[in-house]
């Protein structure tokens, strides 16, 4: 049975999410003003270089992405950065910068397990682009941004499971660390999918994020399949975010290959592509 405290967290989250009264993280300005600018389907990369020009962090990780091994690894300036990603990766940068911020916390061991759990996500989020644009998903950036953000709810639960435990005063863990996980698996989704919508992502980053473990069969081919099928194969190559069911991680690669219509030799050399760019 799940413990006492977990049960009534979860009750709190469900219900003020359900009125609309749950604190979640704003996205951060710098994200909400170069967003806005990206809005204008007529922007200008001048316009949005203004805008990113107060913030040197969020420079710097746009520039990281701009210099990997697919524009050659070479260390550009940020004209070349924004040039070089184009309008549709460099929202998704945007996003996965405000996002890497979620996946910190002042616990040693929470931060330890969050680690863990953006490594998995940056793995889920680079084998969905390469899946998506496999199978012809009209969105392959769009596989990335819901790939990254699809366990979003996890840190954000364990962050109020620490702040129940600071306001009970007991300095240690109130719970077992099974049921602390527990506590995060029953409640994560709905978390994840009011944060993705306060920061008004695409539906199909919602969709990936309320359900990961069912298959649409109304869009085959759709964001949300791709991205299932990633994870899973994630969690077959040995990166999970904790202990998993193999059978049921085997179901998922089996019926999400049949649906997309990709031969498991492919996404094997696709996944082992992904492990070793992020060694």
């Amino acid at each position: 049975m799940p413990h006492p405290v977990a049960s009534e967290l979860e009750r709190i989250i469900l219900d003020r999410i359900a009125a609309d009264r749950l604190v979640l993280p704003a996205l951060p300005d710098i994200a909400q003003r170069s967003l806005g600018v990206m809005r204008d389907s007529n922007f200008q990369l001048g316009a949005l270089k203004t805008v990113l020009a107060g913030d040197p962090l969020m420079v710097a990780w746009i520039m990281r992405a701009a210099s990997g091994a697919a524009y050659g690894g070479s260390a550009p300036s940020l004209d070349q950065a924004l040039s070089r990603l184009g309008a549709q990766k460099l929202r998704g940068v945007i996003v996965e910068f405000a996002a890497r911020q979620l996946f910190r916390s002042p616990d040693r061991d929470v931060n330890a397990a969050t680690a863990r759990l953006w490594e998995h996500s940056v793995a889920v989020a680079q084998l969905a682009r390469d899946l998506g644009a496999m199978v012809g998903c009209p969105d392959a950036e769009g596989c990335y941004l819901a790939g990254l953000l699809h366990d979003i709810g996890k840190p954000l639960v364990a962050s109020m499971l620490l702040e129940a435990e600071r306001k009970l005063g007991k300095g240690k863990r109130f719970m077992p660390l099974d049921d602390w996980r527990e506590s995060i698996e029953v409640t994560h989704r709905s978390v994840g999918v009011a944060l993705a919508t306060k920061w008004g992502l695409p539906e199909q980053v919602v969709a990936a994020i309320r359900e990961i473990s069912d298959y649409d069969g109304g869009e085959r081919t759709s964001v949300a399949n791709v991205v299932r099928l990633a994870n899973a194969l994630i969690k077959r190559e040995g990166l999970p975010t904790w202990k998993t069911d193999e059978a049921d991680v085997d179901a998922m690669v089996m019926v999400g290959l049949s649906m997309l219509g990709a031969e498991d030799e492919v996404a094997r050399r696709l996944t082992t592509n992904v492990r070793a760019r992020l060694a």
